[in-house]
């Protein structure tokens, strides 16, 4: 993602204490390389937020834990996201959480796959409330996002909707894709079912 201007998590660390918030840039993470990231991750206490089958809602974690956890984000588009986190075997030392929520994104300046995929910045806004049980922390965390998104539709920028909405009401103009694996997951969308 260091190449797009409109990034989320230049907000995030604008919006943390410096000693709060760590971004490492790169695709591969290995012990050798990142001797401090293999430490963190192997802390009991970290946790990774990243969806999947084995992952545990947030929200149970928050119940039963009393101490500060480390939280990794991994932050690019859903394909990279995914590689980073399926080709680095330090990344499922953590414990897997997951956010389950309905709230609709408000990065409304890019295009997400479903209604309910939300930016880097909206996950750890969500991820701390959550953490540290205190509502402010996501309002404060998420007005500057409101204020970018603002000020980009002042000046031209056009409301995306995700590309599940586009699909189900017929307004998707691109060309469909004629990879079979591709095509297969905009069926899914179209029918609601999780990807």
């Amino acid at each position: 993602q260091e190449s797009r201007v409109l990034r989320t998590v230049p907000l995030l660390a604008a919006c943390l204490p410096p000693d709060k918030c760590k971004i490492l840039v790169g695709r591969r993470f290995t012990e050798d390389r990142y001797p401090e990231l293999a430490t963190v991750c192997r802390n009991p206490s970290t946790l990774i937020l990243y969806p999947g089958a084995e992952a545990t809602n947030l929200e149970e974690v928050a119940v039963v834990s009393s101490s500060p956890s480390v939280m990794i984000i991994i932050d690019g588009t859903w394909s990279q996201a995914k590689d980073i986190f399926y080709k680095n075997s330090l990344f499922r030392l953590p414990k897997q959480v997951q956010l389950k929520t309905n709230i609709s994104s408000q990065y409304v300046i890019r295009t997400q796959p479903t209604n309910t995929c939300l930016s880097t910045l909206e996950c750890a806004a969500i991820a701390l409330t959550i953490m540290e049980k205190n509502k402010s922390i996501q309002e404060t965390i998420l007005r500057p996002l409101q204020a970018l998104c603002s000020f980009q539709l002042q000046h031209g920028a056009q409301i995306h909707h995700s590309k599940e909405h586009l699909l189900k009401n017929g307004l998707y103009d691109k060309p469909m894709p004629k990879n079979k694996r591709k095509l297969r997951r905009m069926e899914l969308l179209v029918n609601n079912v999780k990807i």
